[in-house]
């Protein structure tokens, strides 16, 4: 970790651990009081263990390690009796690939081992002897693989008298004759999930290594609730397919009921790729997002079984998406919801009937031409096809880029082979030219904070590859510092799918930017003349996969992003007159990027008032569905990690405030209404009214007092209150 808050508090962790002042369930030294770490701390704050052996003689026993994150020894029965959790399961991986749990609930459902005997190697090294006796099972084969793995975890009061959680899911593929393990079942790996998730921890957050859910989550595991099957792999991609599973836009709502009746419903889970293709848009498309090799939580290599999802297709696999395809020629299908049944039609399979799997590998291979029937095939994503040769951006020089003057451009784009690409139609490229960089506001320009915009269709051929063209309009004659320039856009692709047909797609380019001194209109070559960089554009893209917005004129480039949603900017050219037809009643609404991807993320967790946004041509862009996948307090999930902090207080200088009200002149902004900086940051997410009223309590005059509570490193700044449940310390 580079963070010092973070070194600090580690220490701050050991010494008071060590000195019996860390308090909760089953803190460091009451299981082994006075017994000096015989293992380096954790890097992470979080318990330590692994299982190290296993034999099967009646009941398994399993031989593993518990530490604390100080290093020190934790005995078993202590440490449950201190209101800890430690148990473990068991499972077999049978004929068909698939595991089978040896552990059963009174209603068939995998669980976890009870009535076992803990006892103590030595300080440290422990065993547990199973109550089960797995031998005694019909289905019990010494020769397959088994899996034993283990739920550990305890709650944690911090030094900052915030709680946190410890899990860890330490687990070992082992065969009961001894032989080596020569068949697994690794198809996806939990870093591949917690790209998206930050931390994934699931049934209280103890249960966060996909090797552990694998060994319940099986083939033929019902809820009995509903009777949808749990299986992972029907589990995972009906829950990741969300809002556009089909059965659920036929009007179900995919719900598992859990735990003490606990009602789960993923109808409207929001899947976060996206794509230029408004066909695929917002569907998971992409397999190899996760299915491809990974690490597990201890940093071992996972995912030997990575391509198993492209070979031997069959019916129940491919209906864990296709949910309303039938086999038998039905042309309605039973869509099971969290009350009753709902008929709804169905999708008869296009290959006609078939009574089994034999069929379909013939049909349906591994691999096979992109677009096609293979498995591979069907599920290309157009960007990554071989139909998109890439669109290239470069801006080669910016002239008579001072103020009152008309910018000139001189710009190149061409494909991955080098080919020029001209900016005539079909293409549709443009420029955006905003200033100044401290934090755009780009008055005097366009309406509601809006830069300078040019179409590049008319730009003017030089013989080289290159084009040049002149802005239409001039920069304000009053603008200083440094302006920027931006080149974004898209062009049309065809393609032709067996299922679609043929049909024209929008595909982007990467924007880029060209930097210019506006007292001499040459570029500005410092990075620290450049607008502020706050969040890593490839975290974003470990979610999203491709960051394709406004139609696919603007990819993967959050530089581009700032320069039209700015403090300034609002919605307000695109909304109705008349706010009462609006479903937030607002007659505009900010899009300045640090409010606006704050409540876009927040989503169905925001309080107040949905966020929507009106686009081009009076779109309603409603946010309110957004189901963010990761603990939001996780800074760092979006932020770039550097020192100093890219996130908390206090803001860099010059930050601004956000508008809330352009005024009479929508395109001066001498007479706007702002809210203060800190002020838009905080209520961007923690939108209830006592926050309003606690941030208008600390402002006076224009000036904010959160500083004198909520710098970043006090007890009560953003990165202690950013704290996410399942990890210490903050920010990490």
């Amino acid at each position: 970790m580079t963070d010092k808050l973070y070194n600090i508090l580690v220490l701050l962790m050991t010494g008071l651990a060590t000195a019996g002042l860390i308090c909760g369930c089953g803190s460091s030294n009451k299981e082994g009081a006075n017994v000096i770490s015989t293992i380096p701390p954790s890097t992470d704050g979080n318990l330590q263990s692994q299982i190290t052996a296993v034999t099967v003689g009646s009941p398994p026993v399993v031989t593993f390690t518990l530490y604390d994150e100080i290093g020190n020894p934790l005995e078993p029965t202590a440490f449950v009796a201190n209101g800890g959790t430690l148990r473990f399961t068991i499972a077999e991986i049978q004929s068909d690939g698939n595991y089978k749990n040896y552990i059963l609930n009174s209603v068939g459902q995998p669980t976890f081992d009870s009535g076992g005997v803990f006892a103590t190697v030595r300080p440290g090294v422990y065993t547990y002897t199973f109550k089960t006796d797995i031998t005694a099972s019909n289905m019990f084969d010494p020769t397959r693989t088994h899996t034993v793995a283990a739920q550990i975890e305890r709650n944690i009061t911090s030094i900052v008298g915030k709680g946190y959680q410890q899990a860890v899911n330490p687990y070992l593929d082992f065969r009961p004759d001894g032989q080596p393990v020569t068949i697994t079942r690794e198809v996806v790996a939990i870093s591949n999930c917690n790209e998206c998730h930050g931390n994934l921890g699931l049934h209280g957050g103890g249960r966060r290594e996909v090797a552990l859910c694998i060994l319940c989550h099986n083939p033929g595991v019902i809820d009995p609730d509903t009777g949808n099957s749990i299986d992972f792999k029907n589990l995972i991609h009906k829950i990741h397919y969300g809002d556009a599973l089909p059965s659920n836009v036929a009007g179900g709502n995919f719900t598992i009921i859990g735990f003490q009746g606990s009602v789960n419903s993923y109808g409207d889970v929001t899947y976060p790729f996206i794509s230029g293709d408004n066909s695929i848009s917002g569907t998971p498309v992409k397999c190899v997002k996760c299915h491809r090799p990974g690490k597990d939580l201890a940093g071992r290599d996972f995912g030997k079984d990575v391509d198993k999802y492209k070979t031997a297709p069959t019916r129940e696999k491919c209906t864990t998406c296709h949910d309303l395809t039938t086999f038998d020629g039905s042309t309605t299908i039973v869509v099971k919801n969290v009350t009753t049944p709902i008929t709804v039609p169905a999708v008869p399979h296009t290959g006609g009937p078939q009574s089994s799997d034999s069929a379909c590998g013939g049909c349906h291979p591994s691999t096979g031409s992109e677009f096609g029937q293979s498995i591979t095939g069907a599920h290309t994503v157009v960007e990554e096809s071989s139909v998109f040769t890439g669109i290239n951006f470069k801006i080669l020089a910016v002239a008579n880029a001072t103020p009152g003057n008309k910018a000139t451009v001189t710009f190149k784009v061409t494909d991955n082979s080098g080919g020029v690409i001209s900016p005539a139609s079909p293409s549709s490229f443009s420029l955006k030219l905003g200033y100044p960089t401290v934090d755009y506001r780009n008055n005097l320009m366009e309406n509601y904070g809006q830069p300078l915009s040019q179409s590049l269709a008319s730009a003017t051929a030089n013989g080289d590859g290159s084009f040049t063209i002149t802005f239409s309009k001039a920069i304000p004659a009053n603008a200083a510092g440094v302006a920027v320039v931006g080149i974004e856009g898209r062009r049309p692709y065809t393609i032709s799918s067996i299922h679609k047909g043929t049909k024209s797609v929008n595909i982007g380019g990467q924007a880029m930017q060209f930097y210019v001194d506006l007292a001499t209109g040459s570029q500005a070559t410092d990075p620290g003349l450049e607008r502020r960089r706050s969040v890593d554009v490839n975290k974003c893209i470990g979610c999203h996969e491709r960051l394709s917005l406004h139609g696919a004129n603007r990819v993967n480039s959050i530089e581009e992003c700032v320069i039209c949603h700015n403090a300034d900017a609002t919605d307000k050219g695109q909304r109705p007159s008349d706010p009462t037809t609006t479903p937030d009643g607002l007659k505009e609404r900010p899009i300045d990027f640090k409010q606006m991807i704050h409540k876009i993320h927040t989503g169905d967790e925001l309080n107040v008032e949905p966020y929507v946004i009106y686009g081009f041509g009076g779109s309603v862009n409603d946010f309110s569905g957004v189901t963010f996948p990761r603990d939001r307090r996780d800074c760092l999930g979006c932020h770039i990690d550097a020192t100093p902090k890219t996130f908390g207080f206090p803001l860099k200088p010059g930050v601004m405030g956000t508008t809330v009200d352009t005024g009479a002149i929508p395109n001066d902004d001498s007479d706007n209404v702002r809210i203060q900086p800190m002020t838009s940051v905080c209520t961007s997410c923690h939108d209830s009214a006592n926050t309003a009223t606690h941030a208008a309590d600390k402002t006076s005059g224009g000036v904010e007092a959160c500083l004198t509570c909520h710098t970043s490193g006090l007890l009560l700044g953003p990165d202690f209150a950013h704290f996410g449940d399942h990890r210490f310390p903050p920010g990490n």
